[in-house]
């Protein structure tokens, strides 16, 4: 079906084929040292304000978003430019403490990619996960759109990279030093534009866009391509240990040259439909351990990829493949992504099972388990039908074609990618309701006999973000990834440990 992304949900001028690696040419399995020994958790925060004090000027630096978030939609004031200049001005202090640590005595954190680990399912992910405080995911870009300057991609994609790491600022709504876990590096643009397109060509998109004629499932894009020896040479990215030859998709992955994939691509001219992201992932045990014995995943984005979508034996790593709509802006954007988190936190419930007991009850999956309802989440509400109303701040009462009820008591917690708390059907932004959730509180513990405190929450929580992610979901979902648990939370997990991050079970 249809989504605002333009996708399809279960969606540099050089010459042809040239590709540009950013930000460097240099083998990135040595770009970053990644190890950060004693660096104090302010430090890394401070790394992360440049990044801030820019979202918060395209935000116009107006909006107080600790009004918002406390429940007054009208709330304005000084706040936001505040953080802004504070922001900005520690930017400085934060060069010079870039090298201070070991003094501090504190324990390792890192970066990755890194000079010891850089590939997806790395077994290094698991083994220091507790200690990656932050993640730099190289982006591989595909660029099919005719007519539309490099320049202007590449923009867009800037721009999709800072709301991404805003997004992952735990807490950040409220804490303005709040380090962002993930910044995509866009380490190779490919240029696959027609230069010019054929006479009377009818797509916006070009000739080498892998169209499927006729479609023969699912997807009209031909993914399979993607790992060609064809394609391969499109990209032209040599082998750092054999210069002569190029890098398949799988090659590069295997690398760690290559950790994720943005199809840049026209959806609205009608041409080959593609999904909003794909992935096939290996399986993991409780322990976080993978598993020889079970195949690659194939359905672990959202949706699978199409059975004569043959993926290469080779590529025994995570593979993510997102399609960015040029016409849309990064909440569109940030939905497909979100839609893929949410895949292997819910609808894929045996790939990481550790993830999958604490993300059910973030994104309300469990209806079925927790209120005895026949369905898992609101996702059974039929698009464009109000389904649920809310007669108290504590309660739902739902109407799904028929099959009616009230929950009371009710928390949403944080609700669906689809469904914020206060929803009343797919994609409500604009829901009047004030209800009782615990997002914010999430396994804080902090409420009457332990449980987690339920605080109101109204559209205001996600007023500030509509600034710079207005289209889609965005607005709400950058608020919604800043209560996904980050690095040294605080939280604990079921055993009373320290609750591992979340974002990389991304690239597990």
């Amino acid at each position: 079906m249809s989504d605002p992304t333009g996708a399809l949900e279960i969606p540099m001028r050089l010459s042809f084929g040239r590709t540009i690696a950013l930000p460097g040419d240099g083998d990135p399995r040595a770009d970053h040292v990644g190890r950060r020994r004693g660096v104090s958790l302010r430090r890394i925060r401070r790394r992360s304000a440049a990044a801030l004090a820019a979202l918060l000027a395209v935000a116009g630096a107006g909006c107080d978003a600790a009004g918002a978030a406390a429940g007054d939609p009208d709330a304005q004031g000084d706040a936001g430019s505040d953080a802004a200049a504070d922001t900005a001005g520690d930017v400085e202090d934060a060069a010079e403490d870039e090298g201070a640590g070991e003094a501090d005595g504190e324990a390792a954190s890192y970066v990755w990619p890194n000079a010891e680990s850089a590939a997806n399912s790395d077994p290094w992910l698991a083994e220091h996960h507790a200690e990656i405080a932050e993640m730099r995911p190289r982006v591989l870009v595909l660029d099919f759109v005719n007519g539309k300057p490099l320049d202007e991609v590449q923009a867009q994609l800037a721009e999709v990279v800072d709301v991404v790491a805003e997004s992952t600022r735990w807490h950040g709504y409220e804490d303005p030093w709040a380090p962002a876990f993930l910044r995509y590096e866009l380490a190779y643009v490919v240029d696959l534009r027609d230069d010019p397109p054929p006479a009377d060509w009818p797509y916006n998109n070009s000739t080498v866009y892998p169209r499927e004629e006729p479609p023969t499932g699912t997807w009209g894009f031909d993914y399979e391509r993607l790992f060609s020896a064809e394609f391969a040479e499109l990209y032209g990215i040599e082998d750092p240990d054999d210069p002569s030859r190029v890098l398949d998709l799988c090659g590069l992955v295997e690398q760690g040259l290559v950790n994720e994939v943005w199809i840049v691509a026209d959806a609205d001219v009608p041409d080959a439909g593609a999904a909003e992201i794909l992935e096939v992932k290996p399986v993991y045990d409780e322990d976080r351990r993978r598993r020889t014995d079970r195949p690659m995943n194939r359905c672990a984005g959202n949706g699978c990829f199409d059975d004569d979508d043959v993926v290469p034996a080779a590529c025994t790593r995570t593979v993510r493949i997102a399609f960015f709509n040029h016409t849309r802006g990064p909440g569109c954007f940030l939905e497909s992504l979100s839609h893929g988190f949410e895949s292997i936190g819910a609808w894929n419930p045996r790939t990481i099972p550790y993830l999958n007991r604490y993300f059910e009850h973030f994104a309300a999956h469990d209806l079925d388990t927790l209120h005895g309802l026949a369905w898992d989440s609101w996702y059974i509400c039929p698009i464009g039908t109000d389904c649920l109303t809310y007669p108290t701040e504590s309660s739902v009462a739902y109407d799904v074609e028929g099959v009616a009820g009230t929950l009371d008591p009710y928390d949403p917690v944080c609700g669906c990618v689809h469904f914020p708390p206060n929803a009343r059907r797919h994609y409500d932004l604009d829901s009047p309701f004030t209800v009782l959730s615990t997002c914010t509180t999430f396994r804080s513990g902090g409420g009457s006999g332990g449980a987690d405190e339920a605080v109101p929450f109204s559209r205001a929580a996600f007023r500030f973000y509509e600034r710079f992610a207005p289209d889609c979901m965005g607005p709400f979902l950058v608020w919604w990834r800043q209560n996904v648990p980050g690095f040294e939370s605080g939280l604990l997990d079921d055993d009373g440990a320290p609750m591992l991050a979340w974002w990389p079970f991304v690239y597990y």
